[in-house]
């Protein structure tokens, strides 16, 4: 993917990879007592959206230390022409 961060590469992968795990545990279901395929779908579901939730906040914290990083190179920046102009 072109143009797309890691973070929401790695989201992709996770929650696709969420979807795999849940449809194996009910595919691996098939025939067994419904009280244990309902409880790997749940422990898979939940494992899922465990995923989710640290890629997101994986993300989130890539965002906040990019702008941090934007933030101190623009008050860098203007640091720099405070400091050319008071040389003439």
């Amino acid at each position: 993917m072109f143009g797309t961060s890691p973070s929401r590469r790695r989201a992709a992968t996770i929650a696709v990879s969420a979807s795999i795990a849940l449809a194996g545990a009910a595919w691996s279901g098939c025939g067994d007592d419904s009280d244990e395929v309902q409880d790997a779908i749940n422990d898979a579901s939940d494992q899922a959206q465990e995923a989710i939730d640290d890629a997101s906040q994986q993300a989130e914290d890539a965002a906040d230390e990019a702008q941090q990083q934007a933030d101190e190179a623009q008050q860098q920046a203007e640091d720099a022409i405070d400091n050319a102009g008071d040389d003439y």
